[in-house]
């Protein structure tokens, strides 16, 4: 098997400043690997990876590391220097890890896509951070001074997976892209730590709505997709069933968990997938279907939600 280790293999960008790179070879199939390291001491590492046959990339651990790893696709097995079980890596699973010591960390990809992307903090970011709240923190802090490595992975988060995507699909560049980049990066972590805090919390009720205000919630919806190139505006919609705009935008997310343009935007998605499946259209002809006026922007939209570009829907 063919290790690929980073530290000797990342070269500096050409486009984007602080940012080290490395290409698959065409031998090994294709893909890239990119890190960068922002001026909060917040590094992200995003590896999107199609190898041909199987290979090992080895990465190395500073002492007093911390962080979030992030599986989007693609299964891979972890292995560490430090002679620790080995541990699988699915997709849809985050993992937060800390180490009080330096060490090499060998994932092995066997073939298929592989995205990820991790979020990593020296330990002193987390006890700056930690000085004046410190709860949030202690599951990371309690295993800082530990001669162990300690990993725990969970399910990510709608919210998680949309802010991931984003910064998969950023569309700045400059510094704007870099504040954009690094913003996401500590909104995904203030997520995670708000998921390691609330386990075991019991979570909070529900508000109810009466049976009679579900059905015009429900009716609602199937008025909001009738048209997805012209859709009512939330305030006629809400006139329609009798309610005022505020009570119809908090009953529409007890019934359905969302938002009205979420819910608007998750079906012109579905709707558009399905017509690229059927292959009778192009994917600008598509993009008009199903009311959207620019193809950049619904590529982008496509992606975050899909993991896959439009012109690849098979």
């Amino acid at each position: 098997m063919e290790e690929i280790r980073l530290s000797h293999t990342l070269l500096p960008s050409q486009n984007v400043p602080n940012q080290l790179v490395y290409y698959l070879p065409d031998k090994l199939g294709s893909g890239v690997v990119k890190t960068e390291r922002f001026s909060s001491g917040v590094n992200l590492s995003y590896m999107d990876l199609n190898p041909s046959k199987p290979i090992a990339i080895v990465g190395e651990m500073p002492v007093r590391n911390c962080g979030i790893g992030f599986s989007l696709t693609g299964n891979s097995t972890i292995l560490s220097s430090k002679d620790w079980p080995s541990y699988s890596v699915k997709p849809g699973l985050s993992s937060h890890y800390i180490g009080s010591e330096p060490m090499v960390v060998k994932e092995i990809l066997r073939g298929g896509r592989k995205i990820n992307i991790t979020i990593g903090f020296d330990s002193k970011i987390l006890s700056d951070l930690a000085n004046e709240d410190e709860a949030p923190f202690l599951p990371f802090l309690k295993g800082i001074g530990k001669q162990a490595f300690e990993i725990c992975q969970r399910k990510m988060d709608p919210e998680m997976r949309r802010a991931l995507n984003q910064i998969i699909t950023c569309p700045y560049s400059g510094k704007t892209r870099t504040l954009f980049i690094e913003g996401k990066a500590m909104e995904i972590f203030a997520r995670k730590l708000e998921q390691i805090r609330a386990k075991g919390k019991s979570l909070p009720r529900q508000p109810r709505i009466s049976k009679s205000d579900t059905e015009r919630i429900h009716y609602a919806a199937q008025l909001l997709v009738r048209d997805p190139v012209n859709p009512p505006n939330l305030s006629d919609l809400a006139g329609k069933i009798g309610m005022s705009r505020s009570k119809f935008y908090q009953n529409f997310k007890i019934v359905f968990g969302h938002s009205p343009m979420d819910h608007l935007r998750s079906h012109r998605l579905q709707v558009a997938r399905q017509l690229l499946r059927q292959g009778n259209y192009n994917v600008t002809e598509v993009v008009f279907a199903v009311g959207y006026n620019n193809l950049s922007n619904f590529t982008k939209i496509f992606f975050s939600e899909f993991g896959v570009y439009p012109n690849k829907v098979i």
